[in-house]
């Protein structure tokens, strides 16, 4: 009996120290909000490493089409699909590529050198008539110039350089020929005539073509 009394009255003091702490927990209980379901969640980033340097996310990466291979264009009627042809070791002769590393060199700056230029790419032609548009183009067609000199920045055509070899010699290419010196000579484009044979050095052209350079200056 003394033992139960003693015990209640250790619980009851116990019990009165500890309710304030109590009741103050309580209180803090009461007063706190719970938790949003949305703050407990917990939202995966594939973008963002973890600590680790790995990414958060292990699901795989989206797999790539493959790439169907490009199919060949189909041709229009009358056109092979394929032609007996090669590209030339050499664009230009070995005369041509010393004679125009020499021209090059001859030239004063604001010029520059065009080599094998087309007649049709040269010149317009200026008559309206049906007839005489396709008898001049038929006239210049397949023709070239050796040598093309332009002024810049413009790059307008100043006079052109033709070397004569010994194909020139003969009836067919002489015929050739004077159809380029009509056509220069009717669009007031200087044509020099210099023979193929010839050894020429930067001295000698910018002296054979001074006249020439000089009507360009002035």
């Amino acid at each position: 009996m003394v033992i139960a009394l003693v015990f209640m009255g250790v619980c009851i003091g116990v019990g009165v120290k500890l309710t304030p702490r109590v009741l103050k927990m309580l209180r803090h209980v009461l007063t706190t909000p719970p938790p949003s379901q949305s703050s407990s969640r917990v939202t995966f980033r594939p973008d963002v490493p973890s600590r680790s340097g790995t990414p958060a996310s292990t699901s795989r990466p989206a797999t790539q089409p493959t790439p169907k291979p490009t199919e060949a264009t189909p041709m229009p009627d009358g056109v092979p699909d394929h032609l007996p042809v090669r590209v030339k070791q050499y664009f230009l002769a070995r005369s041509e590529v010393a004679f125009l590393a020499a021209l090059e060199a001859c030239l004063p700056p604001g010029y520059r050198v065009f080599p094998n230029v087309r007649l049709n790419d040269l010149f317009f032609i200026t008559t309206r008539h049906p007839g005489q548009q396709k008898g001049t183009y038929a006239r210049l067609r397949d023709k070239h110039v050796d040598f093309l000199i332009v002024s810049l920045p413009d790059h307008q055509p100043r006079f052109a350089i033709e070397l004569d070899g010994a194909s020139h010699d003969n009836a067919q290419q002489q015929y050739r020929d004077a159809v380029k010196d009509v056509a220069f000579r009717s669009a007031g484009l200087p044509l020099v005539r210099l023979r193929a044979e010839g050894t020429y050095t930067p001295d000698s052209l910018r002296e054979m073509l001074r006249e020439h350079l000089s009507a360009v200056r002035a």
